[in-house]
């Protein structure tokens, strides 16, 4: 290829990788300032960092109160700092890996270019970290300490490589690097791999290096271990290895899903090693054969010459740093509930040794180049969808990438609004709020947190009983005035949740307030989450609208002058239907279903209620809902007693569970008629939910 094809790649790839950077300051600045989490577990986090603001243990006891993530506390420790300074909240904490994942940029350009490569080859490995975003699961901005770790190892490995004559160097790299390690533990896997990194850069500088790991981290951990009575490495350590280990994530699906990911980049790969491996037996004969120059021999000098990457130590080096980022990958992913974001570190190294080891004679670098361009664009339009490949293998690829829709990253302006709708209702709550897997909702609420969904799962069996058993006694005395669930009830809590709450919201569909990155949220996942979202308050009336009459709302418990027809709609429930789903929202401590108390779809039958008279404006309303497969064979009608006999059939919403106002303005013509209310089901699949039948007078809506 000419010199001209070779700037051109160049040019392209430095353009690309612009693109890339520009993209995501985009996406950083969109999402920064949403007022929910952008991550389930952001506001665990944060709560957290409270806890060491108000001069609290990070690592006590298990309770209901708290129950810390199976992370070491850096950042934490940061975030409370700074939160001295700035409010503590979601930018906040986002703040913090924005401003990381910026110095891992950093680094990384300047470690391609202090290893003599060109600024082209810089942009490689900025260009290709940036572009692997949305395949690390949307990680890099979220108010969690995985940016902030790589961006310490990142540094480290970079001050390390280079402390030759400096010992100082060593020291800080030791120092960046035991850093690492208290921002999240599995960072010891770089702690080996740096060790034997530095016997390539200076043997005598490795007792410096491993000195100080040893004291930080060592010396740290004896400390806090006595300062928290055995819990912080009870939860950094022992609990984080109880976690299940998917031996199939490990040996073949992570090495699978970065093939997939980075095709091009494969490539590319696949040509170097090959090429290395065709000059491997002239480097053999130059070094241990006869010292006259072999043609072969010459021609490897000269690109040796040629080649500006200084020397096989820092290949060497960064390729031994790829491959532990792609052991931490592999290991973080194989880890129970583990998500992509475990694959950051596999994707910063390997970019970072990805760009050192670019060829630079003219053909070669042209080629690469032009796949690396090829790369960068694609992961521009297309996102990958592993699952397919994985289950359906070949036959799998043509569903195994989705072209990117910017929607699964921004929130919406809709989703903006919803989440500060959301948000004041929490401010304005009249009590302490429970949240099991938003504990950060409470804090937002005026009150002190408490244990999240997480963190009762990781505790052991008593701990976990115990916990459970406290939250059951405080939601029993309906200690919380809202109680907001990520669907349905826990097996554990929801009898007594049951018994004294009722469902006030059930936001269906695009009503959710969700996560935009991993787990509840559409990007990345498997199979979307579609459960909905509940808010359960204390038992009691829903607040009508002034002059209405209320014709029935069963809180008699009994039918309130409806008459039953078939083995439907006997009476009123009261205990709601076990297991879940449960209906709502309704009013007060019963509501009328065809599914009887036992919640069985295949009554059938008719209720049709007391005749009751229509003022001359205003509007009927009642509460409607539906279970099962959906509305079909579910009817509610109104009909005309006497006269003409009319009939006006009511709508049934299509939302499972969720009950919805319906209402029908009353016509001139109607003013003054003798109205009566009909309800069938005539499916065995289905069951119909019912409550509050009002008459309003005046203006209807």
């Amino acid at each position: 290829m000419s010199e001209r094809t070779r700037l051109l790649c160049r040019r392209a790839v430095e353009v690309l990788a612009v693109t890339w950077v520009l993209v995501l300051a985009v996406v950083f600045l969109w999402r920064w300032s949403f007022p929910l989490e952008l991550e389930w577990m952001e506001g665990g986090m944060l709560h957290q960092a409270r806890r060491i603001q108000l001069g609290l243990s990070p690592y006590p006891p298990p309770s209901p109160d708290y129950v810390p993530f199976l992370y070491t506390p850096l950042y934490s420790v940061v975030v409370a700092g700074l939160g001295f300074v700035f409010p503590l909240g979601y930018p906040l904490g986002r703040a913090v890996s924005i401003l990381a994942w910026v110095a891992v940029s950093v680094a990384l350009w300047r470690v391609v270019r202090g290893e003599g490569k060109p600024r082209a080859h810089a942009w490689v490995a900025v260009g290709l970290a940036q572009a692997g975003y949305v395949f690390a699961f949307r990680w890099l901005d979220l108010a969690r300490p995985d940016t902030l770790t790589i961006a310490l190892v990142v540094w480290a490995l970079l001050l390390l490589r280079h402390s030759g004559p400096r010992p100082s160097r060593a020291i800080g790299a030791g120092v960046l690097m035991a850093l690492a390690f208290w921002t999240k533990q599995t960072t010891a896997v770089f702690v080996i791999a740096s060790g034997l990194g530095a016997l390539l850069v200076d043997w005598r500088r490795l007792p410096i290096y491993a000195g100080t790991i040893a004291v930080i981290d060592g010396g740290g951990m004896l400390l806090g271990n006595a300062l928290t009575e055995g819990w912080l490495w009870t939860y950094v350590y022992e609990l984080h290895q109880a976690h299940a280990f998917n031996r199939e994530r490990f040996t073949t699906k992570t090495w699978g899903m970065f093939l997939h990911a980075w095709p091009a980049v494969m490539l590319v790969v696949l040509g170097l090693v090959s090429a290395g491996l065709a000059r491997l037996p002239a480097r053999l004969r130059e070094r241990f054969g006869p010292r006259s120059p072999s043609p072969a021999t010459a021609d490897a000098k000269a690109e040796a010459e040629a080649d500006p990457v200084r020397g096989a130590r820092a290949l060497a080096y960064w390729s031994l740093m790829a491959a532990a980022g792609l052991l931490a990958s592999a290991l973080g992913y194989s880890t129970q509930w583990a998500e992509p974001n475990a694959f950051i570190p596999g994707v910063v190294l390997g970019a970072l040794a990805f760009a050192v080891a670019l060829p630079t004679r003219p053909r070669a670098e042209a080629w690469s180049l032009a796949l690396v361009a090829l790369q960068l664009l694609l992961c521009l339009l297309v996102e990958p969808l592993y699952h397919p490949v994985q289950t359906r293998g070949l036959a799998g690829l043509g569903q195994s990438y989705a072209w990117q829709d910017p929607w699964r990253t921004l929130p919406r302006p809709a989703d903006w609004e919803r989440a500060r709708a959301l948000r004041a209702t929490l401010e304005a709550a009249p009590g302490e709020v429970l949240a099991l897997h938003r504990p950060w909702w409470s804090v937002l609420a005026g009150g002190e947190g408490h244990v999240g969904s997480m963190g009762i799962t990781d505790v052991g069996p008593e701990a976990r009983a115990a916990i459970e058993a406290e939250l059951r006694a405080a939601v029993g005395e309906q200690r919380y005035a809202q109680v907001w669930l990520e669907g349905e009830p826990p097996r554990w809590l929801a009898r007594d949740l049951l018994r004294g709450y009722r469902v006030e919201q059930r936001r269906h569909g695009q009503q959710r307030v969700r996560p935009h990155s991993g787990y509840m949220s559409d990007a990345g996942m498997v199979t979307p989450y579609r459960r909905d979202q509940l808010l359960l308050v204390p038992k009691g009336p829903r607040l009508a609208p002034p002059r209405t009459e209320v014709i029935a709302d069963f809180e008699s418990g009994t039918l309130d002058g409806f008459t039953a027809e078939g083995v439907a709609f006997r009476r009123p429930l009261r205990r709601l239907p076990s297991p879940p789903p449960v209906p709502g929202p309704y009013g007060g401590e019963f509501l009328l279903s065809s599914a009887g108390p036992r919640g069985d779809l295949r009554l059938t039958g008719e209720a049709v209620s007391a005749p009751f008279a229509l003022p001359a404006h205003g509007r009927v309303e009642l509460l409607l809902g539906v279970a099962g497969r959906g509305p079909r064979g579910l009817r509610v009608w109104l009909e005309e007693q006497g006269g003409a006999g009319r009939t006006v059939r009511l709508p049934v919403p299509a939302a499972l569970n969720a009950l919805a106002p319906v209402r029908w303005a009353i016509e001139p013509d109607w003013a003054g008629a003798q109205l009566r209310v009909r309800l069938g089901d005539d499916s065995p699949a289905a069951a119909l939910y019912v409550d509050d039948l009002w008459v309003v007078a005046g203006e209807a809506d």
